[in-house]
């Protein structure tokens, strides 16, 4: 998705029965999944067998016309397939070659297969993130893990592409998941070395500097958030608060951390007798960070997303009056605009165009659909 946002012409390989899973993660409108529709933008689609003969000397020939291969099946699958990277290369010695996998493509957990969730315990995520110390494991609420797989996947692959206009040469990109998981967990894997102490669960407040954290208004919740003294005298003044500037708990903030408890009690009592919106005004006017916690019909109607052009309206085949909203990509560039994508693919949706590119004739197209090795729509 990045890399199509980017003005790549993305060629997304299918399986034959079904497609990709994805396709089958609802809520769904009609043939159109949530979890598939904003990540397929803008891609065109072939449903091909891979695990035949002639469907492997498909991709091969695909890929002796492109400039990048990427592939996320489990480790081992690209080598029984035939689509390994030395047999890939053999056909484009200049191609970029990337995989993303579960847990590496080396070591002994290369081969296993593994998703978001098993990821973000490996990595410990989970042990890091609940309602408080005592909070069962929980699974962050979306899947950042995966999303941001592919944010270095799209790094790396935009680095090898850089290289090789100066080198000639292609080479391989790796990611996993776990190594992503591990590098979001930066700050907890330090403070343990430095502490000898395993995190625990924040909840909503952060384990270096206070207040920060949600808190219950008269009519809802807000996150608030300060990091240092000089904003913690802004709060005190603001809430008709001065002593605590100078209050032996509070008055530092290795001191507001080591007495959170007593200091969120005090901000608690005072959040609850006002709504949200007077509290966003007060701070926002002591430049104080808030926000109110937005559900997503909130965030769909948020004036600065609007403002900020992040949502792009799309209509979905089979749906052209009802047109959706998705994310666009979360990057501006001042002379290279990113596209606008449009709607995923259906099934196999160019599967006749990809095959016509990559030189085959009408024979040859009508063979790999009655052989089983071709579904077009």
């Amino acid at each position: 998705m990045i890399l199509a946002g980017l003005g790549a012409d993305v060629i997304k390989v299918e399986r034959i029965d079904g497609g990709d899973d994805a396709r089958q993660m609802g809520p769904h409108l009609g043939q159109w999944a949530a979890v598939f529709v904003p990540l397929n933008r803008g891609k065109r689609s072939i449903a091909v067998d891979v695990s035949k003969p002639a469907g492997r000397d498909l991709i091969l020939r695909l890929a002796g016309t492109c400039d990048v291969f990427i592939e996320n099946f489990r480790g081992g699958k690209m080598n029984a397939l035939g689509l390994d990277e030395a047999t890939v290369r053999a056909h484009n010695p200049e191609i970029i070659y990337a995989s993303l996998s579960a847990f590496g493509s080396r070591g002994p957990d290369a081969l296993k297969p593994g998703y978001e969730a098993l990821a973000q315990g490996r990595s410990g995520i989970i042990s890091v993130t609940g309602a408080g110390p005592d909070s069962p494991p929980v699974r962050a609420g979306v899947s950042i893990v995966d999303m941001s797989s592919g944010m270095w996947m799209a790094i790396g692959v935009l680095s090898a592409l850089f290289e090789r206009q100066k080198s000639g040469h292609g080479q391989r990109v790796d990611n996993s998941l776990l190594e992503t998981g591990v590098m979001l967990m930066f700050n907890h894997l330090l403070g343990t070395q430095f502490s000898g102490v395993n995190p625990v669960p924040q909840g909503n407040s952060y384990p270096s500097f206070g207040p920060y954290g949600a808190f219950e208004t008269a009519d809802g919740r807000m996150m608030i958030g300060v990091s240092n003294d000089r904003m913690f005298k802004r709060l005190a003044t603001a809430l008709d608060h001065p002593e605590w500037i100078s209050d032996p708990r509070f008055a530092t903030n290795v001191l507001r951390v080591k007495n959170r408890n007593e200091l969120d009690g005090e901000l608690q009592k005072l959040f609850r007798e006002k709504p949200t919106a007077h509290w966003t005004a007060l701070f926002d006017a002591h430049n104080i960070p808030v926000s109110p916690i937005q559900n997503a019909e909130q965030v769909l109607n948020d004036p600065q997303v609007a403002a900020i052009g992040q949502m792009e309206s799309i209509a979905l085949p089979g749906y052209e009056n009802r047109s959706v909203k998705v994310p666009r990509l979360p990057v501006s560039l001042s002379r290279t605009k990113p596209d606008v994508l449009g709607p995923p693919p259906t099934l196999g949706e160019h599967g006749l165009e990809i095959l016509k590119e990559a030189g085959y004739d009408e024979a040859e197209i009508a063979q790999l659909v009655e052989s089983g090795i071709c579904k077009l729509p």
